[in-house]
């Protein structure tokens, strides 16, 4: 009789709505617990918040609640970047309780890079819960942390390595993440939005220079993160309202790691408008770029039939959270490096046809 996994859902904003959905779908997992944050989505059915038929399992926003499921794995989608001491207490208590997590967010990619301070926190928790943590997602996450490495098998060398995330925000919804946190509709020069300190914007992307790195045998020596802007000339009406002329409306973020011979570049560029900057990037979607021998360029796209670019990328992002499910809970406890997860693959979580 195959192993049927016990798996509980944090968070259901877009990322998580879909991971959920996986969830439910997948026939090798059972979905016994959901974390919310919304008080309107408090005892609703999951199937219900998924958009599936109903589960009888009711979302909770006790903490204790869900860990009283009894999860085997814990996929954690909390707002890490905007609550961080709350998140990584989260994932540690959950490590403690001895429940495996699966955490997205930037912050838990590659957690000794980015808070050593952290990154003890939830190692002691794995060890005295005899659990294993292991942080995903996309960019970063994956494009730059597993394929990279797998493209460098084609190279007798290289000096650069660019690793590309390119994305128009025109569609995107939250203020609260544009406006406030990136900095979108405000004057270039302004210190209110949160990521107008570059090395607060570049941190975001420490963990694929380290990944990379490591995965290819380099040492990071000098790192040096960016934040660049550019206005738009006229006025802009997006998902998130009106954006004044003469304010940002498109910026590329990441940060330049000195490896000895090798330079490793990781940006992120968005853009509410197609005529803002538009050279530094030519098309949405992910790139890797080797500049040695040979040359290379590797382009990624989601959503190829119209799809909406950004919800493709959260749906791949939580999908690799699902597919990690059967590799982390068959892994001795402690921190997982995702420089050493090739053998996760994708297909066992599909739903049955």
């Amino acid at each position: 009789m195959a192993t049927v996994t016990r798996v509980a859902q944090w968070a259901t904003g877009t990322t998580g709505r879909l991971a959920l959905r996986a969830i439910i779908d997948a026939p090798a997992l059972k979905l016994v617990g959901v974390r919310v944050y919304d008080p309107d989505k408090v005892n609703l059915d999951a199937g219900i918040l998924a958009g599936r038929p109903p589960t009888g399992v009711l979302a909770t926003d006790d903490n204790a609640n869900l860990v009283r499921t009894c999860p085997d794995v814990v996929l954690y989608m909390g707002a890490v970047e905007k609550h961080p001491d709350e998140c990584f207490a989260d994932v540690a208590n959950l490590l403690l309780a001895g429940i495996d997590v699966i955490a997205t967010g930037s912050s838990f990619i590659d957690v000794n890079a980015f808070d050593p301070a952290r990154a003890a926190l939830i190692d002691a928790a794995c060890r005295r819960g005899g659990s294993s943590f292991l942080g995903v997602g996309i960019f970063p996450g994956f494009w730059g942390e597993a394929v990279a490495p797998l493209l460098a098998r084609l190279s007798a060398g290289c000096s650069r390595i660019t690793v590309r995330e390119s994305l128009s925000y025109a569609g995107y919804p939250s203020r609260e993440l544009l406006v406030d946190v990136m900095g979108y509709g405000q004057p270039p020069q302004s210190t209110a939005p949160l990521l107008s300190d570059p090395a607060r914007a570049g941190s975001a992307f420490v963990a694929t220079a380290s990944v990379l790195a490591r995965a290819l045998g380099l040492k990071i020596g000098v790192v040096e993160p960016f934040r660049e802007t550019a206005v738009t000339a006229a006025g802009l009406t997006v998902a998130v309202g009106e954006i004044a002329s003469g304010t940002v409306a498109a910026m590329k973020l990441g940060l330049r790691a000195e490896c000895g011979p090798v330079t490793i570049v990781v940006e992120h560029v968005t853009w509410l408008d197609d005529n803002v900057a538009p050279e530094w990037s030519a098309r949405e979607g992910y790139e890797i770029e080797f500049d040695g021998a040979p040359t290379l360029r590797c382009n990624l796209v989601l959503g190829t039939t119209g799809e909406d670019r950004t919800e493709m990328g959260c749906l791949a992002t939580a999908m690799h959270a699902v597919h990690a499910i059967e590799f982390v809970t068959a892994s001795p406890p402690g921190v997982m490096d995702l420089a050493e997860t090739a053998s996760i693959s994708g297909g066992h979580a599909w739903p049955q046809r």
